[in-house]
């Protein structure tokens, strides 16, 4: 199973999905930790504050991830603003067959 939690800053992303890695035992990619690792290493050029610029960016790894985590099976809890809100559009409905 694969958990998307999305919103606005600073509403309890983060915990939620502590909250879910303690109880349920699913790793967790945060964007945020993901975007200043990028960031720091000198991957990217853009910076925090460059969020229209950044949804796109962390989603297009972000979503490669989840749906690699799909195809073998994998549990996973990715959690972050960059997440965008039609984030089903990027997926095909094979992917987002609760059943598999």
């Amino acid at each position: 199973m694969v958990i998307l939690i999305t919103g606005a800053s600073h509403t309890g992303k983060t915990l939620l999905a502590q909250r879910l890695m303690e109880r349920y035992r699913y790793p967790v990619l945060s964007l945020d930790l993901l975007k200043m690792g990028l960031i720091r290493s000198g991957q990217t050029e853009l910076t925090p504050e460059d969020d229209e610029l950044l949804v796109p960016y962390l989603w297009g790894i972000a979503r490669e991830m989840v749906k690699t985590a799909i195809e073998n099976g994998q549990n996973l809890i990715v959690e972050g603003r960059y997440i965008p809100f039609d984030w089903q559009e990027n997926f095909e409905p094979a992917y987002l067959d609760e059943s598999r």
